[in-house]
């Protein structure tokens, strides 16, 4: 198999699927991030690697988009590979395709690498050749960033637990998207449908931190054929904005 380029196939199982029986958010972005990580095993940006190499990589923005959510039992394909950096930043591109090869989702990460201890950000450039690790897909989606402005509604608070942190002791980045979600009115998740997911990282998030997850009043809207809700991470000790998101959704 191409290096440059990875693929993992995976069947829709009750561990990623939400009530109505879809593949939810959560489960999706986990997926994404498995195969994400099994790309870098095998192009030297492993866990092991970066531990040798005195470094780790912290997510900064994501966007993911999808028009078919699939279904529990069904099977999708998910395609990776790095896009040329821009800056200080790596980019990753991801495809979500169904049994057919349709592709039915989209997704865009961008990645900062950091020493470790010092938390400085290390310059890519020299890191790796990366004429011999970039991708020959293309995709035009790109991450944005999300202002954090005008007046917020406290939702709910989550308390960081053992189970949130990842491997370098932080929380994992899809445990923000999960207190989004729980934060949000059941009745919503029946009867709205979600098109897109972006995130933007501010603030790293560990053991011991509490978090209010706000919806904005100011950036949020909606009509008739769906909508757009803007959310916020604050740290409860500090007042320290963690992270923000937009989720757009229609009306199914």
């Amino acid at each position: 198999m191409n290096s440059k380029s990875w693929n993992e196939v995976f069947k829709i199982s009750t561990l990623s699927v939400n009530p109505r029986g879809f593949l939810g958010l959560y489960g999706l972005l986990n997926l994404l991030q498995e195969t994400a990580w099994q790309h870098a095993e095998r192009i030297g940006f492993g866990s092991d690697q970066m531990a040798r190499d005195n470094m780790y990589w912290v997510i900064t923005r994501q966007i993911v988009e999808m028009t078919v959510w699939p279904r529990f039992g069904e099977t999708i394909r998910i395609q990776t590979w790095l896009r040329p950096p821009e800056g200080a930043f790596v980019l990753r591109g991801f495809k979500v395709l169904d049994s057919q090869d349709k592709v039915i989702g989209t997704c865009t990460t961008s990645f900062l690498a950091l020493e470790q201890g010092s938390g400085k950000i290390l310059p890519v450039e020299s890191l790796r050749p990366w004429s011999e690790l970039i991708g020959e897909e293309t995709l035009a989606l790109e991450t944005e960033k999300i202002a954090v402005r005008g007046d917020y509604l406290k939702l709910a608070n989550f308390a960081v637990r053992n189970s949130d942190l990842d491997i370098n002791y932080h929380v994992n980045n899809a445990k923000y998207a999960q207190w989004i979600l729980d934060a949000i009115p059941y009745e919503l998740h029946k009867t709205l449908k979600l098109k897109s997911y972006s995130v933007n990282f501010l603030a790293e998030t560990k053991l011991g931190d509490t978090v209010d997850i706000e919806q904005s009043l100011t950036d949020s809207s909606e009509n008739a054929q769906g909508g757009s809700s803007v959310y916020r991470g604050v740290r409860t000790a500090d007042g320290r904005n963690l992270f923000t998101a937009r989720l757009n959704w229609e009306r199914p």
